[in-house]
């Protein structure tokens, strides 16, 4: 505690110091003439409306007393515009003559300048360092990745906007000890004992069909939505990874006691004793049912494949938080608690196909170049002549279409009969012995085919007697016909017998299912056997040819639909002519009647050849559709690949084959074998050019690691997404902090089974939901700690090497200032250096432990002053050039928001850093640090933060998911960034012809087909008008609304501060919200009423106007379908008349482009100096700035102007 009392004097001290300082800004300048002349004029015409009681707009004229301190200037200025233009005093009040008001506006501008004209006092100052300065600093001055800094309270915004202002960074005591908290983890977590031996975790899994030769025996449970890989399809290896350093192995826990267990999801208890590594590493996918396209994942033979992780819905309660199964988790009792870990994964893109939606249409199996696969189910050879894109069409039953010649040479050998409908009532040819009776309302109609029966359904149907021609007695006949039926339900097609097993046989369709059915009954009334197709073949009010193909006495019957085999199976050999029954079209006899037409019958005593069938199909070539394919999973084997998916419809897939001999097979679940063909598509083809965009992408691997819930997982990511862009297996490696990642925190005490669960998770990345190839993962490594020497790098980097090291004072001394100067960010003079080898000496006289007396210094190094304030001392009130050290650390800062490196620092060692500054400035900006600052910079200037709150309506705004926000958010961020590193004009921050996009944030904006490259942002020229520039950004216009609707007031004001720098006034105390002004009214009515308010009407002058545009955009940010109907029309405080956003846009680009470069050199340099500019700052801002416009105001040239100008290099 003594050295926390001690830290905080110092702090007391500088703080008095400064203070005192700042108490020589205080000379006046002589006031007799306000006195004498200008009071007098404030008293009698101001006052009454502005004093300490009532300040009408909240301002206060009372209290002025004639000085014009820098911070009283804005406070003038708007005063003397208020009276310039009359504005004040209002009209219904006592005027002054206008030799009063010229004196007045005179007397205040002659002061303003006046004013200008002195030296502004600058006396240094000293900020604390923001908590993302101060995290990014200890992460880098001590080499570690652990976020230690979450315990402390958030900075405080300042009027501008900014967190780093040094008005607002306060120090308090508790604060402090946070420091104090903060340091000595992390010195704990950087410095080590050399002398003792680490303990590493090391273990992989490896992943893949059968890839476990001696898989565990047990039964393995994970809980609820948890599907447990296969024993065999995953082994646990644990290793000993060759170091050059000697450490211990750590050696999982293999032997457990459970009290309370689980079968399937329910609790069971019971002691119960475990000895298998598989009791304590499990393989498991997590998730819900449902993978929309293709299976979530499939264990191959290669490893193990993985389709992009669908994130979860939402709202927890109302729908599943699993998400489709594509989530591969580690679930393991066992990871480190601290430490760096490595998780390598083993992956590669899988040589994918695209799966094809259900409504994609068939390549056609009737093409000459189409390959048909004769024995699918067995594999086949299949010669691909030239190298290209084929498609998959699969079919459930032989189509008879293809590869068959249509023969009608003898279709009328054995014909019974065929009876056309086309007006008559006998066969053709003509035969009266088998002419028929059309019997209660049947009657024939036109068809496609001339003329057809139809039959109602009620008693209708075509009777033929019996005639010995239909003898079929036990050997083989077909019949056919083309059908329409009106209703899909129970009814005779063609019967020569009955049901009830009445002797013969009846084709007919068997229930409202749409299958079809040929049953058969002997001369004894017993079943003869039953061939039915599945449900689903008949088609309502479509034409469809049937026909019947009966072997008796083999398995070789078979019933068609357009030519498709529905059904086979066997008829027993019997004898199958009723000679008492007769033959009835369109119904049973006795029985069930079909609804509809029936055209074109045929009865053969023979069974038709494929190729008689096909003939017989001619002329209704326009109705043949391939049967509908019951929904059953088909696997499609080509060489070593495979690709799953539910068969809905036949187009199945397209995919990539080269020149040359292909195995290909397919494995159906279905009912009946399926049909494999292969047919080449052009390059232009559609199928090909999309299958062309999907074989380019890459899925990205993301790593995950957390905890286990019963109902979840809690993980967070490491680090970002990596492309995997080859089909070759490579490593991609993952770093982080374990004490970053949540921990169960588990009692080693608990006997519950999945007590304390921890979790690796491995996933194909979603972005917006479009097809990518699978993702394959052959195995994922871990270890943990993670050291590449010892000691590691953090511990070498603090105890550095010397031929001192033998002699501890001097090494102390040594180590001590090296340590300093990077976190002073300067060299240490000798008080600070004899201050910390003193806090050595009296720890080592003590502990007599060298290092641990070293990490004492070091924690004191850490809390001091000079590490957690950036401090510009100054030797008087006026202004001084920077010293070389602080350019650095005020650089660094600005640009990185962190420490200055060793480059900057050997910089200002040599007192060469303000020489090279357009370089360095260059240099940083180049640097991935840069982000760093641009997220704080972009964050805080756009109030980005409202978008994280708002509270978006997901019923009104379905697409502004969770995940989505991520990325929206990190867009205008992005934007910036890449305006300045490509030193655009500054007019694309207003209007551009291209925006920054990911592949989420394309899709947001409807241009998916525009972006193929997952979370990074690129730019992309876009053809809608309406975007292009930081105003149109989803992340900015939906955080400036309610969540429900667009709010012009937010939007206007927003604009009014930040784009040009004309802020309004903070309103007054008790204005209601613009929804609660009026109900019912239109908001022009609404923003009419609001305004008329008491002491709104001057504000909402100067924020309306610019607000209304952007009525044009919805509360998510998205441009209105009926943009152009809603009435955005403003007349602009300058009286500019503007129509809509598109017409503000052109304005702010062009006529008010000063005023814009205005603002963002306003809010940089703020941001850049941490603190707010004084006015004189201010109007030498706007004078210097013009020198910008002759190149464009282009974006880094105006970093360059703020870190070149005087308010930067000079304190």
């Amino acid at each position: 505690m003594s050295n926390t009392t001690d830290l905080l004097s110092r702090i007391l001290f500088l703080g008095l110091m400064l203070a005192s300082i700042q108490l020589k800004a205080n000379e006046e300048p002589p006031i007799e003439a306000f006195q004498k002349q200008v009071q007098p004029l404030i008293k009698k015409y101001c006052i009454r409306c502005h004093n300490v009681d009532e300040m009408t707009s909240g301002v206060r004229v009372d209290n002025f007393t004639g000085e014009f301190p820098d911070e009283s200037l804005f406070h003038w200025r708007d005063v003397a515009k208020q009276i310039s233009l009359k504005a004040m005093p209002p009209e219904d009040e006592v005027q002054p003559s206008e030799q009063e008001r010229a004196f007045l506006v005179k007397w205040i501008e002659s002061e303003i300048a006046a004013a200008r004209s002195r030296n502004s006092e600058k006396n240094g100052s000293i900020r604390r360092l923001t908590v993302a300065q101060y995290r990014n600093t200890l992460q880098d001055l001590l080499g570690i990745q652990d976020e230690l800094t979450d315990i402390l309270p958030a900075d405080g915004v300042s009027e501008d906007g900014f967190l780093n202002n040094q008005e607002t960074l306060l120090l308090s005591p508790l604060l402090l000890e946070s420091y104090f908290e903060i340091a000595a983890k992390g010195l704990d977590l950087a410095i080590v004992d050399p002398s003792q031996k680490p303990v590493i975790q090391t273990f992989r899994m490896d992943l893949g069909e059968e890839i476990n030769a001696n898989p565990e025996k047990d039964n393995l449970i994970l809980g609820a939505n948890s599907m447990l890989l296969r024993n065999q399809d995953f082994e646990v290896i644990e290793l000993t990874p060759e170091k050059p350093f000697q450490y211990e192995q750590f050696l999982m826990q293999r032997k457990f006691r459970f009290v309370e267990g689980y079968q399937g999801n329910a609790t069971v208890r019971g002691w119960r004793e475990y000895d298998s590594i598989y009791h304590a590493v499990f393989a498991c996918v997590r998730g819900t049912p449902g993978y929309p396209k293709g299976l979530a994942y499939q264990s191959l033979p290669e490893g193990f494949a993985l389709r992009p992780a669908i994130p979860s819905p939402e709202i927890f309660g109302q729908s599943s938080t699993y998400g489709p199964q594509s989530n591969f988790k580690i679930s393991l009792r066992e990871l480190p608690d601290s430490g760096r870990f490595r998780i390598t994964v083993k992956a590669a893109k899988y040589e994918d196909a695209l799966l094809l939606e259900h409504s994609h249409p068939t390549a056609g199996t009737a093409k000459q170049d189409t390959i048909a696969v004769q024995n699918s189910a067995d594999g086949q050879i299949v010669t691909v002549p030239e190298s290209g894109t084929y498609q998959i069409d699969a079919y459930d039953a032989p189509p008879s279409l293809d590869g068959i010649k249509t023969d009608a040479s003898k279709l009328n050998e054995a014909l019974v009969g065929h009876w056309s409908f086309n007006d008559t009532l006998t066969t053709t040819p003509e035969d009266e012995n088998l002419t028929g009776d059309l019997e209660d309302n049947a009657k024939l109609v036109d068809s496609p085919f001339s003329k057809a029966l139809s039959v109602d359904g009620q008693n209708d149907s075509f009777v033929v007697p019996y005639h010995e021609s239909m003898n079929v007695a036990d050997q083989s006949f077909t019949i056919s016909a083309w059908i329409r039926p009106t209703e899909i339900r129970q009814g005779g097609i063609i019967c020569l017998g009955g049901y009830g097993y009445t002797h013969g046989f009846l084709f007919d369709i068997p229930n409202d299912k749409g299958s079809i059915r040929v049953e058969t009954a002997n001369n004894q009334s017993m079943h003869n056997g039953t061939i039915e197709s599945r449900p689903g073949m008949i088609r309502v009010n479509q034409w469809q040819h049937l026909t019947a193909v009966i072997i008796p006495g083999t398995e070789e019957s078979r019933l068609y639909v357009n030519g498709y085999q529905v059904a086979k199976g066997r008829i027993n050999k019997a004898d199958l002519a009723n000679k008492n029954a007769r033959l009835h079209i369109g119904r049973i006899e006795g029985a069930q009647q079909f609804k509809g037409d029936i055209d074109e019958v045929r009865f053969y005593r023979r069974a038709l050849a494929e190729a008689e069938i096909k003939a017989l199909l001619t002329g209704g070539e326009q109705f043949i559709l391939p049967p509908p394919v019951e929904p059953a999973e088909l696997t499609v084997h080509v060489d070593h690949r495979q690709f799953t998916a539910s068969l809905k419809t036949p187009a199945f897939a397209a995919l990539y084959l080269e020149k040359g001999e292909h195995n290909v097979r397919a494995d159906f679940k279905g009912a009946t074998p399926v049909q494999l063909y292969l047919t080449p598509l052009s390059k232009d083809h559609e199928t090909a050019k999309q299958f062309t965009a999907f074989s380019r992408r890459a899925p990205r691997i993301g790593v995950h690691v957390g905890l286990r819930r019963d109902c979840g997982s809690t993980l967070d990511r490491v680090g970002e997404p990596v492309a995997v862009a080859g089909t070759d297996l490579q490593d991609f490696i993952f770093e982080g902090a374990m004490a970053n990642y949540p921990n169960p925190n588990r009692d080693p005490l608990n006997p519950n089974y999945l007590a304390g669960m921890r979790e690796i998770g491995v996933i194909s990345e979603y972005t917006d939901g479009r097809d990518m190839p699978r993702l394959l993962i052959r195995s994922i490594e871990f270890e943990g700690p993670y050291y590449e020497t010892w000691p590691p790098k953090t511990h070498q980097v603090i105890f550095i090497k010397s031929e001192n090291q033998n002699n501890l004072p001097v090494y102390a001394r040594e180590v001590l200032n090296n340590f300093g100067a990077r976190a002073f960010r300067r060299p240490l003079n000798q008080t600070e250096s004899d201050g910390l080898h003193k806090v050595w000496a009296e720890s080592f006289r003590t502990s007599e432990d060298f290092v641990s007396s070293i990490k004492d210094a070091l924690l004191v190094t850490l809390t001091s002053p000079q590490f957690l304030f950036l401090i510009e001392s100054s030797e008087s009130p006026e202004g001084e050039p920077l010293d070389s050290y602080e350019l650095a650390s005020k650089l660094s800062y600005f640009l990185w928001n962190s420490a200055p490196d060793s480059e900057l620092l050997a910089l200002a060692d040599k007192n060469q850093l303000e020489n090279q500054l357009p370089a360095q400035v260059d240099r940083l900006v180049a640097d991935t640090r840069f982000r760093r600052a641009m997220r704080e910079f972009t964050s805080q200037w756009l109030q980005l933060d409202k978008f994280d709150v708002v509270e978006i309506d997901s019923a009104m705004y379905p697409n502004l998911t969770r995940d989505f926000r991520l990325e929206l958010r990190k867009e205008p961020i992005r934007y910036l960034e890449y305006l300045i590193t490509n030193n655009l004009p500054l007019q694309n921050l207003i209007q551009s012809e291209f925006i920054l996009a990911n592949e989420q944030t394309a899709n947001y904006y409807g241009i998916p087909e525009q972006v193929e490259t997952g979370f990074e942002f690129q730019a992309v020229k876009v053809n809608q008008p309406q975007l292009g520039g930081l105003l149109s950004t989803a992340g900015v216009l939906s955080g400036l609304s309610n969540g429900r609707e667009s709010n012009p007031v937010k939007r206007g004001a927003w604009l009014a501060r930040k784009i040009i720098a004309e802020p309004p006034a903070d309103p007054p105390p008790n204005v209601p919200a613009l929804n609660e002004a009026q109900e019912g009214l239109t908001l022009a009515e609404k923003l009419l009423l609001h305004r008329d308010q008491q002491g709104c009407r001057k504000c909402h002058e100067g924020i309306d106007p610019w607000g209304l545009p952007f009525e044009q955009f919805d509360a998510g940010g998205i441009w209105k379908k009926n943009a152009s109907e809603i009435g955005s029309q403003s007349t602009l405080p300058d009286s500019t008349e503007v129509d809509g956003f598109l017409a503000l846009r052109e304005y702010l680009a062009n006529e008010r482009i000063d005023q814009v470069a205005f603002s963002f050199l306003k809010h940089l340099t703020t941001y850049a100096i941490g603190r707010s500019l004084g006015y004189n700052e201010i109007e030498t801002l706007k004078e210097k700035q013009l020198e910008l416009k002759v190149d464009g105001y282009r974006m880094r040239d105006m970093v360059q102007f703020v870190v070149t100008s005087q308010v930067f290099l000079e304190k």
